[in-house]
C-alpha cells in the first residue's frame, strides 16, 4: 500500500500546481503565509523529498510578530524552508500514515507547538517585558523620591520640591563636590529652620536620579508656582555654581530644567549674574 499511496501522490504533484505563499504589507501592518517544519515524510523524490508543515499567518507591526493563526498541514520541500506548498488536508493525512509515510503521532489536527506560539507573539512578550521594567523603574523612582522626601524634614511642599531639585543639580554631571553639598545644608536649613548635617545632606544627593528625560524635569517642578519655580531654578544655579564649574551635564540640567518650566535664557542669565555677584 505504501508504494501505492506514493505512486499516487508522486503522480497528484505531477499534475499539481504548488501553492505560493502569500504576503500582504501596508501602513506598516503586514500578514504573511509561512511554513513551520513538521516532520519528514516518505513522499517526494530522493534528491527532492517532502516534508509535513504547518502553514501558518502570522501578523506583524513594522516586522513585530504579534499574532500567529493555525491554516492546516501542508507538504513542501526543502525541510519547510520554501515559498510554495501543497494543500494537504486531514484526510490525506491520515490516507499517508495508514500507508505508513507519515508517522502516526502527528495529530489530526494541527496545534501550534510552544516554539511556534513563542515565534509568532514575541512582539507581545517584549511589549510585556518593557511594561515590567518601566513598572519597577517607575516603583524604584518613586520609592527613592519617598526616601529623599523624608529626609528633608518639616518643610513645606514647595521647599522640599526646591530642595529635591538641587538635589538633583548636584548630581547631575556623576559626582557630589563638598561645596554643593554645603549649599545645599544652607537653603535646607534656610527653608526649614531645622539643622542638617552633611550626611543627610549627602543621602538626599544620593537619592537623586540623574540623565532625566522631559517627564523626569517636569515631575521635579510639578505643582510647583511660577514664584516656587523661580526659588527652585536659583537654588539649582546655586547649586551647579558652587564648585566654580558651570558646564556639561550641569548646563544639560539647567537647559532641562528651564525648558519644563518655559523658562527664557534671558530670566537665566539674570539668576546667575544675580548669585554670582560680589556681596558687598
Amino acid at each position: 500500500m505504501r508504494s501505492l499511496f506514493t505512486g499516487l501522490m508522486a503522480a497528484f504533484l505531477l499534475t499539481s500546481f504548488a501553492t505560493q505563499a502569500e504576503a500582504r504589507r501596508g501602513g506598516g501592518y503586514s500578514t504573511a503565509q509561512e511554513l513551520l517544519f513538521v516532520a519528514p515524510t516518505e513522499l517526494g523524490t530522493p534528491d527532492k523529498p517532502l516534508a509535513l508543515c504547518h502553514l501558518v499567518e502570522t501578523n506583524s507591526v513594522i516586522f513585530v510578530n504579534f499574532w500567529r493563526s493555525m491554516q492546516g498541514y501542508a507538504i513542501a520541500e526543502n525541510g519547510c524552508q520554501t515559498d510554495s506548498y501543497y494543500d494537504f488536508d486531514a484526510e490525506g493525512l491520515k490516507l499517508a500514515q495508514a500507508a505508513g509515510v507519515i508517522d502516526t503521532d502527528i495529530p489530526s489536527v494541527p496545534k501550534l507547538s510552544l516554539a511556534e506560539i513563542a515565534g509568532g507573539f514575541w512582539g507581545f512578550g517584549a511589549i510585556g517585558l518593557l511594561l515590567i521594567f518601566a513598572a519597577l523603574k517607575a516603583a524604584k523612582a518613586a520609592a527613592r523620591k519617598k526616601q529623599r522626601l523624608a529626609l528633608m524634614a518639616n518643610g513645606s511642599r514647595g521647599a522640599k520640591a526646591i530642595l529635591d531639585a538641587m538635589c538633583h543639580a548636584a548630581k547631575a554631571d556623576g559626582r557630589v563636590d563638598p561645596s554643593e553639598i554645603a549649599t545645599i545644608k544652607s537653603v535646607a536649613e534656610q527653608m526649614t529652620g531645622e539643622v542638617f548635617s552633611e550626611d543627610t545632606v549627602k543621602q538626599m544627593t544620593d537619592l537623586a536620579n540623574t540623565g532625566l528625560n522631559d517627564a523626569g524635569y517636569s515631575a521635579l517642578i510639578k505643582g510647583c508656582s511660577k514664584e516656587e519655580q523661580l526659588d527652585m531654578m536659583r537654588g539649582v544655579l546655586l547649586v551647579v555654581a558652587a564648585d566654580g564649574h558651570f558646564a556639561g551635564k550641569e548646563k544639560e540640567f539647567v537647559g532641562g530644567l528651564a525648558k519644563a518650566m518655559k523658562m527664557g535664557p534671558d530670566i537665566i542669565t539674570s539668576l546667575l549674574a544675580e548669585i554670582t555677584a560680589p556681596k558687598t
